[in-house]
C-alpha cells in the first residue's frame, strides 16, 4: 500500500490474555510528522473510549515520541530493544570482530542487569576495557540508556514484550496477503479477515482453558495444581516452564524466613556471563507468603519467577502467592471456578428430590434468560463506545459492515511510477547481506569444483 499510494502503515498491536497479539487499530497516514501522529493517538484513545495504555514500545521516532508525551502523558514509553542492538551491530561490525568477548559481554550487561546501579557501572566497566570511548554510537546508547534498557524498565508491565516485533509480524501478514497494486477496499476485506482470525482463536483459547486441563502435571507440586485452576491455557504452560527452571536453581537463606539468595548451578551445559544472585525477600515469620524478587519478573510479566518459585519450593509453601491471584489472565478462569463450585453443590442438592430438580430446573431457565439480557445489555454498551455514530462531511454511518454496496471508499492519490511495481521487500541488515553474499560465494567455488 506504501509504494501505491505512499502512505505509511501504521498498526496498533497488543497483547491479550492469552499472550496472542492482538490488533486494536491501523491508521494509513499522509506524513510521519508530530502533527499526525498527535491525530493517531487522539483517534486511537476516542477509539479506547478515553483509556489510555499503561505501556508502550515504538521505534525512535523523534515525532512520535514527541506525540505520545503530548497526548499520552502517563503512558510508559520505551524503544524497541531489538532495533536499536541492531544498529548497534551494524555500526560497529568491525568493532565486535576484532574484540574477543565484547559480544557476549554486552548482550549480558543489556539483557541481565539486575538494577540500574549494576548496569551503568558494567557498562562504564566495558568502555574502558575494550578502549571505546571515543565509539560514537555507544555514546549515543549511554545518553539514552533509559529509554531502551530493559533493567530501567522492570517494574512496568511489559507482558512477554521487549521489542516491536509483533507489530513487524502484523506488517509482514498484511503485506504477504494485498500486493502493492491493490487499493484501500481490498486492504480493508484482509484486514477484517485477519481480525475475524483473531477472534476465533481467542474463543478457541477461552473455551479450552475452561473445558480442558493438562493430563499430567509435570513437577507434582501443590503449586502446579493452583495454577492450573487460576491461570488459562497459554499463561499456565509459561507458568509450568519458570516451575520446571527451578530444577537448574541453587538456594541460599540469608535471613530465616526473610531474605533468601537464589542462583544458576554451575554445572548447567549453556553457561552465562556473570552467575548473578537474584535476592528473594518475604516474611514467612508473620505467616505472609507475598514475595518479591529483584528480577521483577512479576512487575513486568504477571507471572511468578523461578526465583520466587525455587523460594516456594524449598521452604514447602503450600499457596501461591495472593499477587498471582490478581493477574489479568486469571481473572475471568477464576470467576469461571467460583461459579463452577457453586453451581456443583447447587445440583447436587437438587439431585435429592424431583420437587428440588424441578424447583432448580425453573431458576436455571429464569436465571439463562436474565443472563441473555445483561450479555445484550453490555454488548451494547460496548458498541456504542466502539461504533458511535459520527457525523463526517453530512453523512453519518450507519453500518459497521464494510462491503463494496454499502461504503464507497475513496482510493487516495495515486503516485506515477514507472515500470511494473515489484514486491516490497524488507530492508536487510548489513550483517545479512554480508552473509548472503558469503554463501553465494560459497555455492558458487562448490559448482565449480563439481564441473571440474
Amino acid at each position: 500500500m506504501t509504494n501505491r499510494y505512499n502512505l505509511p502503515f501504521a498498526p496498533v498491536i497488543g497483547v491479550s490474555g492469552h499472550g496472542h497479539t492482538i490488533i486494536f487499530g491501523c491508521a494509513f497516514i499522509s506524513d510521519e510528522t508530530t502533527q499526525t501522529f498527535k491525530w493517531l493517538f487522539e483517534t486511537f484513545l476516542e477509539s479506547m473510549g478515553g483509556k489510555h495504555p499503561k505501556t508502550i514500545i515504538t521505534d525512535q521516532d523523534q515525532a512520535m515520541r514527541v506525540a505520545i508525551e503530548a497526548i499520552m502523558p502517563q503512558t510508559i514509553h520505551r524503544n524497541c530493544l531489538f532495533h536499536i542492538n541492531s544498529k548497534c551491530y551494524n555500526k560497529n561490525g568491525k568493532c565486535f570482530a576484532v574484540n574477543k568477548g565484547l559480544v557476549e559481554t554486552f548482550e549480558d550487561i543489556v539483557n541481565n542487569s539486575m538494577t540500574e546501579e549494576e548496569f551503568e557501572h558494567l557498562w562504564q566497566k566495558m568502555i574502558a576495557d575494550y578502549k571505546l570511548e571515543e565509539n560514537k554510537y555507544f555514546k549515543k546508547m549511554w545518553e539514552t540508556r533509559n529509554k531502551f534498557i530493559p533493567v530501567y524498565f522492570k517494574e512496568n508491565f511489559y507482558p512477554f514484550l521487549q521489542s516491536t516485533g509483533r507489530s513487524e509480524q502484523t506488517n509482514a501478514r498484511i503485506k504477504d496477503n494485498v500486493g502493492p497494486t491493490y487499493n484501500i477496499l481490498s486492504f480493508m476485506k484482509e484486514y477484517q479477515r485477519i481480525i475475524d482470525r483473531i477472534k476465533i482463536m481467542e474463543s478457541t483459547e477461552d473455551n479450552q482453558s475452561k473445558q480442558k486441563r493438562p493430563k499430567e502435571l509435570q513437577t507434582g507440586y501443590k503449586i502446579e495444581l493452583q495454577a492450573v485452576e487460576r491461570y488459562n491455557r497459554n499463561i499456565f504452560l509459561k507458568f509450568q516452564y519458570q516451575l520446571k527452571m527451578t530444577e537448574r536453581l541453587k538456594y541460599k537463606e540469608i535471613e530465616e524466613g526473610k531474605c533468601f539468595e537464589v542462583w544458576h548451578k554451575s554445572n548447567r551445559l549453556q553457561q552465562v556471563q556473570n552467575n548473578r544472585k537474584y535476592v528473594v525477600l518475604t516474611d514467612l515469620t508473620k505467616g505472609k507468603e507475598e514475595f518479591n524478587c529483584i528480577c521483577e519478573q512479576f512487575s513486568k510479566d504477571g507471572i511468578l519467577c523461578n526465583h520466587i518459585l525455587k523460594v516456594i519450593r524449598k521452604k514447602d509453601s503450600k499457596n501461591m502467592t495472593r499477587q498471582a491471584e490478581d493477574t489479568p489472565a486469571t481473572k475471568e478462569l477464576l470467576r469461571f471456578n467460583v461459579l463452577c463450585r457453586k453451581a456443583a453443590v447447587l445440583t447436587s442438592k437438587g439431585s435429592k428430590s424431583e420437587e428440588m430438580m424441578s424447583y432448580l430446573d425453573e431458576e436455571f431457565d429464569r436465571i439463562d434468560k436474565e443472563m441473555d439480557l445483561i450479555a445484550k445489555a453490555l454488548q451494547e454498551d460496548d458498541d456504542s463506545i466502539n461504533d458511535e455514530d459520527q457525523n463526517v462531511d453530512g453523512v453519518q454511518a450507519t453500518s459497521s459492515i464494510i462491503t463494496e454496496e454499502s461504503l464507497q471508499l475513496q482510493d487516495p492519490a495515486r503516485i506515477k511510477q514507472k515500470g511494473r511495481p515489484k514486491k516490497p521487500k524488507r530492508l536487510q541488515a548489513i550483517v545479512e547481506e554480508i552473509r548472503e553474499k558469503m554463501a553465494a560465494a560459497e555455492a558458487k567455488k562448490k559448482k565449480k569444483a563439481t564441473n571440474s
